[in-house]
């Protein structure tokens, strides 16, 4: 039996899009044990994955001693097989470092290439989707799907049904706002006073209102909700993993920017509009996601800080609400 390490260290959103190659190694390598190595931010995704045998946790932050223990831990279990899918040059370094034989990776720098025994270079102008599928035809030859999805145990899915009763929501009820990016991309960001009207226009159609996002989120998630007439629930840094992708999961649908919260609402088939300011969604939507842009205007510019915002402002929430009106709400509508 081959044993086989998986490595893969961020961010979020990527970490989800991440199971289409979980599934595509334990297709190639259907008779062996394969683990994972990750980041203590998100091994939690991928705790209740049946085709993981064992997830390894580099530290968050900086610590030699911890870092040196999990690197001495790795190495004494002998991995035939060490594929590097994150690809920087710190992870190729962890891959030399590991001593497998066979050392496979995406790589961005020479230096990097060196370091395995068989690397490829990192695609651009690709989805990361097909930037995955891409990959792995390159190191097996032949085309393989893969399968975008989430795993959640039984458990934890018998203990949302209490969430959804202390909150007082119905599935499919409700529908999920997540206004926040990261901290680092303030363009990414829709406009405070669309949020709001999206949502009272969302509130008096009968539905009620989920505000999701991590810590970071509280302030702008909180000057939304006091702005709502009507049902809105703010849960914004009080949910695990699991908790999240079963809020999304169960909602009507999902209103986001671009961040992992679109991917995470791609891997749960819940219907999806993502907003897109600075970024191209050519390039980071994944499949099934309905991406809406500004037209005739700046994007992708790709700067994370802007003084005008023309791209966010100019989608405003009518055209959100008419996309609804068009789909998920229509399809409401007809089934009454």
């Amino acid at each position: 039996m081959k044993h086989v390490l998986l490595i893969k260290t961020g961010a979020f959103g990527d970490m989800i899009l991440f199971s289409v190659s979980i599934d595509i190694a334990a297709k190639i390598f259907h008779n062996s044990e394969i683990s994972l190595l990750t980041t203590e931010n998100y091994a939690e995704i991928y705790r209740d994955c049946p085709l993981i045998k064992q997830i390894f946790t580099l530290p968050n932050k900086k610590n030699i001693f911890k870092f040196t223990k999990i690197m001495m831990t790795i190495r004494t279990r002998n991995y035939d097989v060490t594929i590097d899918l994150q690809g920087n040059l710190k992870t190729n370094f962890f891959t030399f470092l590991i001593g497998s034989r066979q050392r496979i990776g995406l790589y961005k720098k020479q230096l990097g290439k060196l370091l395995l025994t068989q690397g490829i270079k990192k695609a651009t102008g690709l989805d990361p989707i097909n930037s995955q599928l891409k990959f792995w035809k390159q190191v097996t030859g032949s085309s393989i799907s893969g399968y975008l999805q989430v795993w959640i145990s039984n458990e934890k899915r018998k203990d949302f049904e209490k969430f959804l009763e202390n909150y007082g929501l119905e599935a499919k009820k409700y529908i999920v706002f997540h206004p926040a990016a990261s901290t680092q991309w303030q363009t990414k960001l829709w406009l405070t006073d669309h949020w709001v009207n999206l949502g009272n226009s969302l509130i008096n159609k009968g539905f009620s209102i989920v505000l999701v996002g991590d810590k970071h989120a509280r302030p702008i998630n909180s000057k939304i909700a006091s702005q709502i007439d009507g049902k809105i629930i703010d849960i914004s840094g009080q949910t695990s993993f699991s908790d999240l992708a079963l809020i999304i999961e169960n909602a009507k649908t999902i209103i986001t920017t671009d961040s992992g919260p679109m991917h995470l609402a791609a891997a749960t088939r819940t219907f999806t509009v993502a907003i897109f300011g600075p970024t191209d969604p050519e390039n980071h939507c994944p499949p099934g996601i309905v991406s809406v842009r500004a037209k005739n205007i700046c994007p992708p510019c790709y700067q994370k800080r802007c003084s005008h915002h023309s791209c966010m402002r100019q989608i405003d929430a009518d055209i959100i609400l008419n996309l609804l009106s068009k789909t998920i709400l229509k399809i409401s509508e007809d089934s009454v």
